[in-house]
């Protein structure tokens, strides 16, 4: 095997031995007694069946039945045993391999993740370890080589005596090939054909891996994109939209697109699987013609005697079978540890964000001073700058307000200041010192953020407010009641513990977008950070609720420091500090009255809207 998979071979072991200890020796012996098992029928079976030719006594003919029966139901018996015990532990280390891949994946960089290769890493990631080659079946074909190995060896032991010339059998008329069969290199013929079919059965499963390799390759993202789609289909949250808008001919038409891409890739593995597998057909065939040809001949001129035969050709199945499956292990190996790298090359994905060690300041006077420096930020796989040199100065404890038209960088800028997003070019301040030398975690504490993509989650309502299972009840009501939901709360039989959504709990209340949005600004004044950040915190907000929300900011942000982004101009009055973004850049700051009299692109957007706010 190449390095790769050498290297996967030793991470593998190394890998299922420290999540699962046991496993693979209970693997193992599991094998052995697998290997071992038709051997015991076949040489009992010679024995039993050359009794009754030579008429032997009833009790030396039972005698052998009691004691094939008894070695094979203890093998059974105790393979049964080690296979329960062994399937406890690979549910284990299957478990454990997906919470390896869910911890690796909540764990990238987020401009990492949102990525189309690392979507697409996920998805090889996943089959890697399922429906191609995981890891348990990789190391059950490791320790098939064993049993292989095993099989060989009590092979030659039992077709030894095939091969060791009978004296005085043979009359002196008889015929060349009689005598070639009772000499003891009469074997090359077998071992020619065995040799013959064992190359042909190498070189085609060889060919197969590569045909079966290079469709998964090909394919990977027409399955993510099909899973994609026939996922939609059983998610009810959006079952609305579907309906109403009639989208379900547009749905099928991209499933069946997709299917049918993946049909006719499969189409064709399939053809040239057909087209590879006639040579090793045509191989085991001679084979078998041959072995029954040879050993048959030897009964008839009795060199062997009629339950030895049985022996000889069970034996030399089984030897032939070992054989070419060693050579079929190994190829299956090479291809799975080329599915397995794909986790490893997952796991491995390193994170380009710069993990600081500094805590961030627990300052007497709580004073936080948050400053881009000349910040431009352009995404992945394209030339466009969202942000251009951006300049701003942002003070704990002021209310700003983020505002312009969509697409000028709003939402871009907050990503970039909560660190989702490492700036292009330019810094990003807190205090005076660059925000990647702190410890992102504790940065990351210091803000609560409601994005307007914002989601919650399958949980009870206590857990989706205090994002954890332990939680200060009292505090969790105390943001709901600040955020307005405290109405349709107290309608809740279970209180706290009242799920949410159907996904895992069939008991699960449906709430609407507003009383979601109320919900997530809940969250964000539960985790009390010093920065509040919302991104159209009202969007889904009847007036009446807005303005119950606006009533209580000033309660709700006391002492922090508050940025909205917000279409909703009327959202800007209370606001000490007004960014205007357009294009990328910030064009215009300053208070509701100063930006009014500046006549510029803040005030054409409040004129555009004052209609409404009378």
């Amino acid at each position: 095997m190449k390095k790769r998979e050498s290297g996967t071979l030793r991470k593998v072991l190394s890998l299922v031995h420290k999540l699962t200890p046991g496993y693979l020796a209970l693997l193992l012996i599991i094998k052995m007694l697998s290997a071992a098992l038709p051997f015991i029928g076949i040489f009992f079976s010679s024995k039993i069946l050359d009794g009754i030719i030579r008429a032997d006594g009833f009790d030396n003919i039972f005698k052998n039945v009691i004691i094939m029966i008894s070695l094979v139901a203890v093998t059974i018996l105790l393979q049964w045993g080690l296979e329960i015990i062994q399937g406890v532990k690979k549910f284990e280390l299957k478990n454990k391999i997906n919470q390896m891949i869910s911890l690796k994946t909540m764990d990238i960089d987020y401009d990492i993740l949102e990525k189309h290769e690392t979507l697409d890493m996920i998805k090889k990631a996943e089959e890697g370890m399922s429906a191609h080659g995981d890891i348990m079946a990789f190391c059950e074909n490791l320790a098939g080589v064993i049993e292989r190995i095993a099989t060989i060896i009590y092979s030659v032991a039992l077709l030894v005596p095939l091969f060791i010339p009978k004296a005085g059998v043979l009359s002196s008329d008889a015929g060349l090939f009689c005598v070639f069969l009772n000499k003891w290199y009469s074997l090359f013929l077998l071992a020619a054909v065995l040799v013959l079919h064992v190359l042909v059965s190498f070189f085609t499963n060889k060919k197969v891996a590569k045909i079966k390799m290079d469709w998964f390759e090909r394919n990977v993202t027409f399955n993510r994109y099909f899973s994609y789609w026939f996922n939609l289909i059983f998610d009810y949250s959006i079952g609305k939209y579907i309906r109403l808008y009639k989208m379900q001919n547009l749905i099928t038409k991209k499933i069946v697109e997709t299917n049918d891409k993946l049909e006719g890739e499969c189409r064709l593995m399939v053809g040239k699987n057909i087209k590879v597998m006639f040579f090793p057909t045509l191989s085991e065939f001679v084979l078998t013609l041959t072995s029954y040809a040879y050993v048959g001949l030897k009964a008839v001129y009795a060199l062997i005697s009629t339950g030895s035969s049985l022996l000889y050709i069970s034996a030399y199945k089984r030897l032939v079978d070992a054989i070419a499956g060693i050579s079929q292990t190994f190829i299956h190996v090479k291809i799975e540890s080329r599915y397995l790298s794909f986790f490893y090359d997952y796991m491995q994905i390193e994170n380009k964000r710069y993990e600081g060690t500094i805590p961030t300041e627990k300052r007497d006077d709580n004073v936080f001073e948050i400053e881009f420096r000349d910040v431009s930020f352009k995404y992945a796989n394209t030339e466009t700058y969202a942000l251009r040199h951006v300049n701003q100065k942002i003070k704990l404890g002021t209310k700003n307000a983020v505002v312009g038209k969509n697409g000028a960088g709003k939402t871009t800028f907050i990503k970039l200041l909560c660190r989702l997003y490492e700036p292009t070019e330019g810094q990003i301040l807190l205090n005076g010192v660059d925000i990647r030398y702190y410890d992102y975690k504790d940065y990351a504490a210091l803000f609560s953020v409601v994005f307007q993509d914002f989601n919650l989650f399958s949980f009870p309502v206590g857990e989706n407010i205090a994002a954890g299972k332990d939680y200060d009840k009292a505090r969790v009501i105390e943001c709901i009641e600040k955020s307005g939901f405290k109405a349709r709360f107290d309608k809740f039989e279970k209180g706290l513990d009242t799920p949410l959504f159907q996904y895992h709990d069939e008991n699960g209340v449906e709430i609407s977008g507003g009383e979601a949005q109320k919900l997530a600004i809940a969250r964000a004044l539960y985790k009390d950070a010093p920065f509040v950040i919302m991104d159209e915190p009202t969007s889904a907000l009847d007036p009446v609720a807005e303005y119950e929300i606006y009533k209580k900011f000033d309660e709700m942000v006391e002492g922090k420091t508050s940025i909205y982004i917000s279409h909703r101009m009327s959202s800007c009055r209370f606001c000490d500090n007004i960014l205007v973004f357009d294009e990328g850049k910030i064009v215009e700051q300053g208070n509701h009255d100063k930006l009014m009299q500046n006549g510029g692109l803040y005030s054409s957007l409040w004129n555009a809207q004052a209609q409404y706010y009378a």
